[in-house]
């Protein structure tokens, strides 16, 4: 409930004059008993703005500590002071000739001292997710590779047979930096994405995950170039693997580095900001009445990974964008032994 005293008066009296009770705006949280669509500074870290349309911003004068750099950026460059008292500020992001001018009144109370409402913001937490079934050598081989990584690891066995028990637990004795999960029956890849990736999206620090099959082997600078590729909101899912089933939409380079973009990859590994994650989760188990893609390739296609990128209505393709491929950055090994490396 918001303290009634002059100031928050003056505020709601000015949003109601402007019939903002049934419109999104964003403001503080306090507002929400009056103004059920307001967007409280709590949620800006997991929107992503170009998703939204929103005409009017209510900056709360003390509340600098639930503003992030990128909401600050956007008042600055895309709005425009309309009203203010010595608590608030309401931006607009497309004034009237009218307002503009009687906006001028304002003036004292809507110069804002930007600089001290910026402060540097802190490292999001990458995770690493693996899933495997029956595979206890594929899984060794990954971890190997895994082994001086900082990032926390988590392991989703998914209900492997009885036989493999004893390997996978000399493993986790092997890895003692990696948690793992053990499904006690074998529910599909699908149900162990799902369990690993809200594993990580119950910590609110962690902004990015790898998600990884246990046949990938990954090639020097694997990590750092990733992340000079991926951005949350141009390019929030990104592969290190490219296969010719794939059709290249595009190519071209990000920060120096050559890519090819994509509306469709290989599932065996994908890097997914968090915020993308919570728009297309759960993965569908099982995809009723969807058939699973037939490519003659065996492992490299399967319904989870098309959802993911492609067949989920929030999806990077849906949104008119690319899965962005770093080709050779990583290839995967076959049960023959032979590997399937990226197409230069």
């Amino acid at each position: 409930m918001r303290p009634h005293d002059k100031y928050w008066n003056a505020l709601t009296d000015y949003l109601k004059e402007k019939n903002l009770e049934d419109r999104v705006f964003i403001g503080p949280d306090e507002l929400l008993y009056e103004f059920p669509q307001v967007y409280p500074y709590q949620i800006l870290k997991d929107i992503r703005f170009s998703d939204y349309d929103i005409e009017y911003v209510v900056f709360h004068k003390k509340s600098a500590e639930n503003m992030t750099n990128d909401f600050l950026d956007m008042i600055r460059n895309e709005y425009k002071a309309v009203w203010g008292n010595k608590r608030f500020v309401i931006f607009k992001k497309h004034p009237g000739k009218w307002e503009k001018i009687k906006a001028k009144k304002y003036l004292l109370h809507t110069h804002i001292h930007w600089k001290k409402y910026y402060k540097p913001a802190s490292p999001g937490k990458t995770g690493i997710l693996i899933t495997t079934h029956n595979r206890p050598h594929s899984l060794r081989r990954l971890l190997e590779q895994l082994k001086n990584r900082p990032e926390k690891i988590l392991v989703v066995n998914d209900g492997s047979d009885a036989k493999f028990q004893s390997e996978y637990e000399t493993i986790k004795k092997d890895f003692p930096q990696a948690t793992f999960i053990d499904n006690p029956q074998h529910r599909g890849q699908e149900f162990a994405m799902n369990t690993g990736f809200s594993w990580f999206l119950a910590d609110p620090h962690t902004e990015w995950v790898h998600y990884f099959q246990g046949d990938v082997i990954l090639n020097p600078g694997f990590f750092e170039t990733v992340s000079k590729v991926a951005h949350k909101e141009k390019y929030p899912v990104v592969t290190g693997l490219y296969h010719e089933t794939h059709n290249i939409c595009k190519r071209g380079t990000i920060n120096e580095v050559p890519v090819y973009m994509l509306r469709s990859a290989p599932m065996h590994h994908l890097f997914f900001h968090r915020l993308y994650l919570q728009e297309n989760l759960p993965v569908p188990n099982p995809l009723s009445g969807v058939p699973e893609r037939d490519t003659g390739k065996p492992n490299l296609d399967s319904s989870e990974g098309w959802w993911l990128v492609s067949w989920s209505p929030k999806s990077i393709v849906k949104r008119n964008g690319y899965v962005v491929c770093i080709p050779g950055l990583c290839q995967i090994k076959t049960s023959a032994a032979q590997s399937v490396r990226a197409t230069e």
